[in-house]
């Protein structure tokens, strides 16, 4: 479809296409909620696996200085700043400098809530303030960590900075923050000079100029924006808000059009959530549907085990995973952001599917990003076997993933608890303690789900209540529940993914103790049912390994290749391997290298023979390796001196490539007193024009042509290095070096190797 008609198709539908003034068409009734999430500040986590990971957090938070985080901020102001400057995306010639303190207001304002941590947030005060001076000193309206001339490169496309929207609505979104979970009027107020400012931006533009600013990520403005209107009901914030509705990406979704394929995932998430927030204000169904179609779209076809979601940031073909398995799987930003939408859809219809995605979520994706020591957190979480977890620094990080971490482990308290008007509905098994202030009553869970099947609820109440607890049977849990109030058993049928009702008058005091029995189970990978990931009733489960591993057994009946070990909780361990593998959860996962992802085929078999096949090959290689360069590896390539021009990497079926218009190199070892061998691994379908030489020091040692070598397959080749240019030495530079309008590579992986 040509793009003039995909507008005109856009424009009947309302969908976003003005870049001020309101949507056109029907105007919509504000819906009703099913039901209502109780807020931060009413529910608490008691002790337990969540607390603890809350507390390493609130450590973090408090030792971050503040001199430290505003220092970008003064500096851009004219003001002296004392302290030194973070570094990582934080330092001062960082493009998204400014991002993280956005993050830490929220993350104060949201501790603030799940804690009552008056420290944090008069911290977070003192730094609004001085944030509300930065802006009077830049004018009134503008505040950033970074000159206004980055929004006139923004707007003409001439070097457009990497995303100057996107860290604006991290500044917004804690400003909105501190407003409503901590009263700081000031900060509604610097949220407001703002969008004044940026709109009136927005307003010198044309609708083509606005697009193409739209092109470059701007995170989750709209979101912040309508939490802004539903404050002010000023049509300006509202217009401002709807600027953002990016009708490019909105419009087919709202058309039940799967447009997900290779886009970045945690650019698009925000965008989703701030159509939820305008069906919410504004009643439009065309937002109601462009959330849960892209819900269902992401969920239903593109999710790991974990909740999790994307490879390199980016999404897949729909139910084309089973090649996407790298150490780059799920950024952390997509896990956060996907449960923010979610809660929304719990909210509108109380599907307890969006429950059980939820509490997948959140065990996995969430709670195995951070450090169970130090706090530190993930960018990624990889899925593939043989890699291990790689966190940042305290003060050299601030990845866009270490901004969601701090508002994660500030919100474990979130949507463990709804209600409606007759009930309590318990979504999560998390200790904690809900106060149902407006019928009087307190609810407060014991358990430590799910290292044991229990949980148990005590009823506190000023005078006996009538009102109805629903407690979530999860998919997992088909072999039921069972369920005792005040120690007498209750005769209740409770299906697999479902809400178990007790409805009574509950006095002080009262009890219900839940038991769900947990067993192993499987999540196969949708185009390749072999391939699964094991899990404990929520748990996903991570083998301990430092290379992939082939299980032999019943790949629908896990029990027949792994079982529960010891009396420690939750260690498993295969059985019948020519080499068992422990298992522990994914979330207790700290230094050790793993897998979730494992290829199950019964012995004999012919994947099995072809795994033998291989595993003979590899330990022939291994024997032979003197040195391995795996591109884009943050650690080798550094430690083997990588120089280039004009060269890129990225990740193909879950291997990283390097190639280049222009040429690279990398220093490896070498034995001095025996003939090499260089092997390189391609991939087999690469074409013309890919010609280059491969160098040893100054000498071409070979050119090498790809032009569909290997259909369908990686590929090897192996470069006889001649004597002369090892000998004596105990390393080489190997170059690759693209002939004139080709392209060099891609590699996927260079190998100095020994005689057999």
């Amino acid at each position: 479809m040509r793009y003039t008609n995909l507008l005109c198709m856009l424009a009947a539908l309302g969908v976003g296409l003005a870049h001020s003034g309101a949507a056109v068409g029907k105007q919509w009734e504000t819906p009703s909620m099913t039901f209502e999430a109780f807020d931060l500040d009413r529910v608490r986590l008691l002790d337990g696996p969540c607390l603890e990971a809350q507390e390493a957090n609130r450590r973090y938070l408090h030792d971050l200085d503040a001199d430290r985080l505003l220092y970008t901020f003064r500096t851009n102001a004219g003001f002296e700043a004392p302290g030194e400057p973070l570094g990582g995306w934080e330092a001062p010639d960082g493009e998204l400098r400014g991002h993280f303190v956005g993050h830490y207001l929220s993350a104060c304002a949201l501790m603030y809530a799940s804690a009552g941590d008056t420290a944090l947030k008069e911290k977070a005060d003192a730094m609004v303030a001085e944030l509300a001076r930065v802006q009077q000193a830049l004018g009134g309206g503008y505040l950033s960590a970074y000159p206004e001339d980055f929004w006139d490169r923004l707007e003409s496309s001439d070097k457009p900075p990497w995303a100057p929207y996107y860290t604006m609505h991290k500044i917004m979104a804690g400003l909105y923050d501190m407003y409503a979970l901590c009263g700081n009027q000031q900060a509604v107020e610097v949220f407001k000079g703002m969008v004044a400012y940026f709109k009136r931006r927005i307003d010198k533009l044309s609708i083509p100029q606005w697009d193409k600013v739209l092109g470059v990520e701007f995170g989750g403005v709209a979101e912040a924006a309508y939490n802004l209107y539903s404050v002010t009901g000023d049509p300006e914030h509202l217009a401002f808000a709807h600027a953002f509705d990016r009708a490019s990406f909105l419009g087919p979704l709202a058309l039940e059009h799967d447009n997900l394929s290779h886009i970045h995932a945690n650019t698009h998430i925000p965008e989703i959530l701030g159509a939820a927030r305008r069906y919410e204000l504004l009643g439009d169904e065309r937002y109601r549907t462009v959330a849960t179609y892209f819900w269902d779209r992401v969920v239903d076809a593109r999710m790991y085990a974990t909740g999790g979601t994307s490879d390199v940031e980016h999404w897949p073909e729909p139910n084309k995973l089973a090649k996407t398995l790298s150490v780059y799987n799920q950024e952390s930003c997509t896990g956060h952001n996907m449960l923010k939408v979610t809660r929304h859809l719990i909210e509108w219809t109380g599907d307890p599917a969006y429950a059980d995605y939820y509490e997948r979520t959140y065990f996995n994706s969430v709670l195995g990003v951070q450090h169970p020591e130090t706090g530190m957190l993930t960018y990624f979480l990889p899925l593939a076997a043989g890699n291990a977890k790689t966190y940042g620094t305290p003060n050299d990080s601030f990845w866009c993933c270490y901004g969601t971490g701090i508002e994660s482990f500030a919100k474990l308290g979130d949507s463990i608890y709804f209600h409606d008007d007759e009930g309590i509905y318990v979504n999560l098994y998390v200790a904690s303690e809900v106060d149902w202030i407006e019928r009087r009553v307190r609810l407060e869970q014991r358990t430590r789900f799910a290292e044991e099947d229990t949980a148990r609820f005590i009823v506190h109440a000023e005078a006996a209540t009538e009102f109805t607890l629903n407690l979530h049977v999860p998919y997992w849990a088909d072999q039921g529940c069972e369920v005792r109030v005040n120690g007498e058993a209750l005769a209740l049928e409770a299906e697999a993914a479902s809400y178990l009702r007790i409805s009574r008058a509950w006095s002080e005091g009262d009890t219900v103790e839940v038991r769900i029995p947990m067993k192993l189970h499987v999540h196969p990978m949708p185009d390749d049912p072999d391939l699964v990931s094991v899990l404990y009733g929520p748990l996903v489960l991570a083998g301990l390994c430092e290379r992939d591993r082939l299980m032999l057994g019943d790949v629908a009946d896990p029990a027949s290749w792994i079982e529960r070990v010891g009396e420690a909780p939750l260690r498993f361990r295969t059985k019948g391997q020519a080499e068992d593998t422990d298992f522990i959860p994914l979330n207790r996962v700290a230094e050790e290298h793993y897998g979730v992802y494992f290829h199950v085929a019964p012995d004999g078999s012919p994947r099995h023979q072809e795994y033998l096949r291989r595993e003979a090959e590899r330990k022939k290689v291994e024997q032979r390796t003197v040195d391995r360069v795996i591109p884009a590896d943050k650690e080798i390539e550094p430690a083997h001196a990588f120089k280039g021009e004009e060269s890129h990497c990225g990740m193909f079926q879950g291997r990283a490539w390097r190639d280049a218009q222009g040429w690279w190199s990398w220093d490896l070892k070498v034995l001095p007193d025996v003939p090499m061998t260089l092997r390189c691994t391609y991939w087999g379908e690469d074409v013309p024009p890919r010609t280059f030489d491969v160098l040893v020091g100054d000498t071409v040692i070979a050119t090498q042509s790809l032009a569909k070598n290997a259909p369908g397959a990686f590929f090897d080749v192996e470069y006889p290095i001649p004597g002369e240019l090892t000998q004596g030495k105990s390393s080489v530079t190997v170059t690759f070096r693209a002939h004139e309008g080709n392209t060099a590579g891609g590699i996927f992986e260079c190998l100095a190797l020994k005689p057999e």
